[in-house]
């Protein structure tokens, strides 16, 4: 007879939820029979991240198959695996068979009725905790890491289970601490990966990093410094030194016994020319493997990220001028912060030195001169602010700038051999110390070289190494990555099955294989013959097993080229089977454009870029957010697929690949690089950059920049005579967008020269072709520098500035949030111009742009403001943050000049959001701040523009 047990309300009332949700499911109530089997099925799934039916359908003799086929239809949805598609419980349904199975004993035979799949991290980590087996939460891999964050998820939905596991001992760690540890893993398993069990020698590089890094002299500027630069060719173990220097420097438990960053160029959202981002990612972190130190950790982040998103609106819109000056001021600011956190919270009781460890720099350098120039500029404040900041850089060239250089070839010789010994000791092969000697003392101590070299080893045997024509094939081209190529040719030639052979070569210019890839790109090409899904699926098990070739893409079906190789064999791999090669291309484009996704557009664009196809055509299929997926595939690429993909991604093409470059991508480059220039003042370059296409000037873009270049060197009366006649072509050619962009330039020209008549009519020449364009954008550029000039002339209250002002209240008042987000700059001018009638704009202004109290802006706010105003601010402030405001002083918080303008700009929004007493006061105020901002003049000499003026034929 069956245990009788209590039922609790609860329970009865999740099972009639469970039952009324599966009623839209199912025709009719199923039998006793089929409803027994649905509750094993479902218990036996309970822990499992995934399963196949076929296993479940094993539980009971004789199968019950319209049970099953009524649970999976019920209980379960379809996901994809890495061994394929398989099957996965549903949120509720699982919720309702843990709460049903509520114990260690229960949970552990649902566990031992199924088969386990390899891939299924869940359930690993599942029954390595009802087991009292699992590590350490910070001694878990990645993929354990997934499994344990899998579970705590599964039983914070069950919490009566989780209750009665904890009373038996069975507590997995809180979901917010498995989320923080991947975030740490995520920033050292790159390193451990590197820095493995195989490390050999470097010595003397890591006591030289050692001593300079722990190194407790305070020192002023990088001159004094000298950074510690690390360079030579890919593949010699550049960042295995630094990994193995960092992960030395690592307590227990995630805790640096060294506070660290380290920061990769081969980020795509890490710049040389905003070194903003290297101070987000460091804060980000330093968080991270400081916990104590996190939320200020946190806070800096965003306040330097916020400062990022600020100015990079401003840049993107293309706003006249250079950058506002309080804009580069934050940067200092933040700089200081910085210095001040590494001071007083990752290391409170004794000041000690912080590492920023900053690899691959050559694609740093391959930014151009003017973002090193940036960066270097950037670095230097950042040791002043902070004297015991330690900078390491890693790349393949020397840096062009007072550094340690240490050159790193490949390994000493003694331990070349020791290096190449245990890669073969690993791969089961024993040979003699004079067969190791030899081998390196030919082919090199590069350890890339040697992994490649004891993998030919491995396959052929040792005889083929001792063969002396061999060596000298392979020795015949003297460059590393060029020996590599051979070598790893060699590993192609002597694959076992021949089926894996034809696939591998041409087959892994692709740069992901599925068994799907298999099946219709690579079939025809690579000559496999029939392929079905079967024989696909096959294929692509055995391709995974080759570790030489391949990476498998943790929790996908995905193999990838491995990237330490990729870059030395592709040109090898296209050069011998061109033909396949751009069949494959082709292939993979028709595949990738009917698929779905982001990945798969990413690859569609890559396959179009390696086929070098027109900019049109590229310009159709291309998104901002598959174009990002392709950052690492510059090098892969010819010089037209190079320079529109560089384009694309915001990056300086390099002068030869330029020259690849058709009218439309040079032209596009061309304005990025020069909006960039003129941000930072540099107004000579941008002309010397516009005469290295001469033909090309006629374009309006380009003419808008050669105008506001001559004006920003006071050359206003060249730059207005330049565009007078870039402007009747414009016309004459019905180039409605070039006519207002020029007219907008020339008007401000004429506004800071206070010929406001002359302003105002170009204006009104301008507001006549701003009404053919799409949008009300445009229109409202024009409309609102009129107000502005009207106000400047003192023709506030005349009948066109009420007219005008009926109008711009109207368009200003439909323009959408994403309008509003994209025209940072415009909303500010709408602000000054009509903020005190449409307050929302000074709010939206304020976040968008922030607040100085620098300059004339600044002087401004400050003059408007009474102590009442000041008061009635701080104390709304400190009550909205939970704090009793102190004795009201008619003074701002005693640490608002450390606010960055964003925060600034955050805080006074939130406050004008709640209608407060004196918020009429405070919007008034900031109107004529912005009024102060937006009649600066926009062309005053750079004080840091030292060169001659041009020549007339600039």
């Amino acid at each position: 007879m069956a245990e009788l047990r209590s039922v609790t309300s609860a329970e009865i009332t999740a099972r009639l939820r469970a039952r009324r949700a599966r009623a839209e499911h199912t025709a009719a109530p199923p039998g006793p029979d089929a409803a027994t089997s649905s509750a094993v099925y479902r218990e036996a799934a309970a822990l499992l991240g995934f399963f196949d039916a076929g296993e479940l359908a094993a539980l009971e003799e004789p199968a019950n198959e319209r049970a099953l086929r009524d649970f999976i239809v019920r209980d379960c949805e379809r996901v994809s695996t890495p061994a394929g598609p398989r099957w996965s419980l549903t949120a509720p349904a699982r919720t309702e068979a843990l709460e049903l199975l509520g114990d260690r004993d229960r949970l552990l035979g649902s566990l031992a009725a199924v088969r386990p799949e390899p891939a299924d991290t869940g359930r690993a980590m599942a029954e390595a905790y009802l087991r009292g087996a699992a590590p350490a939460v910070e001694a878990q891999t990645m993929d354990q890491l997934a499994g344990t964050l899998r579970l705590t998820e599964w039983l914070a939905r069950a919490p009566r289970t989780a209750g009665t596991l904890a009373e038996q001992g069975v507590s997995p760690p809180a979901t917010d601490d498995v989320r923080r540890a991947i975030e740490v893993t995520a920033v050292l398993q790159p390193m451990r990966l590197l820095a493995d069990d195989h490390f050999v020698g470097r010595r003397a590089e890591l006591e030289l990093l050692s001593r300079y890094a722990e190194n407790p002299e305070p020192l002023p500027d990088l001159a004094a410094c000298r950074p510690v630069a690390l360079y030579g060719p890919g593949g010699v173990g550049k960042s295995t030194v630094l990994s193995r220097f960092l992960l030395d420097r690592v307590g227990t438990a995630g805790r640096p016994r060294l506070p660290f960053c380290y920061l990769t160029f081969d980020r795509a959202d890490l710049l040389p020319q905003l070194p903003l981002t290297l101070l987000a990612e460091a804060a980000h972190q330093l968080g991270l493997l400081h916990p104590a130190a996190g939320e200020r950790a946190r806070s800096l982040e965003w306040a330097v990220r916020g400062t990022l998103l600020n100015a990079s609106a401003a840049v993107v819109e293309g706003s006249t001028g250079p950058l506002p000056d309080y804009l580069r001021d934050d940067e200092d600011g933040l700089v200081q912060r910085f210095a001040h956190f590494a001071e007083t919270a990752l290391t409170p009781r004794t000041t000690g030195p912080l590492v920023m460890v900053l690899d691959t720099m050559e694609r740093a350098q391959r930014q151009g001169p003017d973002a090193m120039a940036r960066l270097w500029g950037f670095l230097d404040r950042l040791q002043h602010a902070y004297p015991l900041f330690r900078l390491v850089f890693a790349g393949r060239s020397r840096l062009d700038h007072p550094t340690r250089a240490v050159s790193l070839a490949g390994l000493e010789p003694a331990l070349a051999v020791e290096y190449l010994g245990q890669q073969l000791a690993a791969a089961g092969v024993r040979v003699d110390r004079e067969f190791l000697r030899r081998i390196t003392g030919r082919i090199g101590e590069n350890p890339l070289s040697l992994r490649l070299a004891a993998e030919v080893v491995r396959r052929e045997g040792e005889g083929v190494l001792r063969d002396d024509e061999v060596l000298d094939r392979i020795m015949s081209t003297v460059e590393d990555e060029e020996v590599q190529a051979v070598l790893y040719r060699r590993v192609l030639d002597h694959l076992e099955h021949p089926d894996l052979k034809k696939l591998a070569s041409p087959g892994l210019t692709l740069r992901r294989i599925t068994p799907d890839v298999i099946r219709h790109v690579l079939a025809v090409p690579c000559e496999l013959g029939e392929v079905d899904e079967a024989r696909a699926r096959h294929l692509f098990e055995m391709l995974a097993g080759e570790g030489t070739l391949m990476d498998r893409v943790p929790g996908e079906q995905v193999l990838v080229h491995r990237a330490d190789v990729r870059r030395a064999t592709l040109r090898l791999l296209r050069r011998d089977n061109r033909a396949a090669t751009r069949s494959i291309h082709r292939l993979a484009v028709d595949y990738y454009a009917a698929a779905a996704g982001l990945e798969a557009r990413a690859e569609e664009l890559y396959h179009r870029l390696a086929l070098g196809q027109d900019t049109v055509t590229l310009d159709e299929r291309w998104t901002p957010e598959a174009g990002a997926l392709l950052d690492g595939a510059l090098d892969e690429l010819p010089p037209s697929g190079r320079v529109y993909l560089a384009d694309r991604l915001g990056l300086p093409a390099d002068p030869d690949t330029l020259t690849a470059a058709d009218s439309e991508v040079w032209t596009r480059q061309t304005v990025r690089r020069s909006r960039v220039l003129l941000a930072a003042g540099k107004p000579s370059t941008v002309l010397a950059l516009l005469r290295e296409r001469p033909e090309e000037g006629r374009r309006t873009e380009i003419v808008v920049l050669e105008v506001e270049a001559l004006a920003a060197l006071g050359l206003t009366a060249q730059a207005l005579h330049r565009a007078a006649g870039a402007l009747r072509r414009a016309e004459e050619a019905g180039d409605a967008s070039g006519v207002v962009d020029l007219t907008l330039l020339a008007a401000k020209i004429s506004e800071d020269l206070t010929e406001y008549a002359d302003a105002f009519a170009l204006l009104e020449r301008a507001r006549r072709m701003a009404r053919a364009l799409p949008g009300r954008v445009p229109q409202l550029r024009v409309d609102v520098a009129q107000l502005r000039v009207l106000r400047r002339a003192g023709a506030w209250g005349s009948d066109a500035a009420t007219a005008l002002m009926t109008s711009v209240l109207a368009a200003a008042n439909e323009l959408s949030r994403h309008e509003r987000l994209r025209h940072p700059t415009l909303v500010r001018d709408l602000a000054a111009e009509v903020g005190d009638r449409m307050p929302e704009l000074v709010s939206d202004t304020a976040r968008l742009l922030g607040v100085t109290t620098e300059g004339k802006a600044g002087a401004a706010l400050g003059e408007a403001l009474t102590p009442d105003d000041i008061r009635d601010f701080a104390s709304e402030t400190e009550a909205a943050a939970g704090r009793t405001a102190e004795a009201p002083t008619g003074r701002l918080p005693f640490d608002w000049q450390t606010y960055t303008s964003g925060e600034r700009g955050e805080v006074i929004a939130a406050y004008l959001d709640t209608t407060p007493e004196h918020g009429p006061e405070w919007t008034e105020a900031l109107v004529k701040s912005y009024r102060a901002e937006a009649d600066e003049p926009a062309f005053e000499r750079r004080s840091d523009e030292d060169d001659e003026s041009p020549t007339e034929e600039a």
